[in-house]
């Protein structure tokens, strides 16, 4: 039987995908499903939405994690740990783009991973 409210795209992974997402502030969080779940939803398109939203977290000046009164170095650390989890396993063929959010890199670094991936599928014809 499918689970059309939770289904699978979110729990294949190393973890499920709103472990990390509901720490994240809304267009960060979206950055993540959408990449998370590109491969086994709606393709490019996905990738293509996580784009967005990572550039109008960019221009709009988003911070990366949810303010939250558990913000802490812990908090911080947990995310980076799950980034990792993510770029160990290469979810979804992201690993660039998961690097760079552990490393805790530039929002421009994370922009810069999902145009790469794209570009490296329309090289590719998919």
């Amino acid at each position: 039987m499918t689970d059309n409210i939770n289904p699978s795209h979110y729990k294949d992974g190393p973890f499920e995908c709103i472990e990390l997402t509901r720490l994240l502030s809304f267009d960060w969080g979206n950055v993540v499903k959408y990449c998370y779940r590109w491969q086994s939803k709606n393709g490019v398109e996905d990738l293509r939405k996580a784009l967005w939203y990572a550039n109008d977290a960019v221009i709009h000046g988003i911070p990366l994690y949810e303010a939250t009164g558990l913000f802490d170095q812990r908090y911080v650390i947990f995310c980076h740990s799950l980034f990792g989890a993510l770029a160990d396993t290469d979810w979804a063929g992201l690993k660039d783009l998961w690097r760079a959010f552990a490393n805790n890199r530039s929002n421009k670094d994370i922009l810069t991973a999902i145009k790469n991936k794209l570009n490296e599928i329309e090289k590719e014809g998919k």
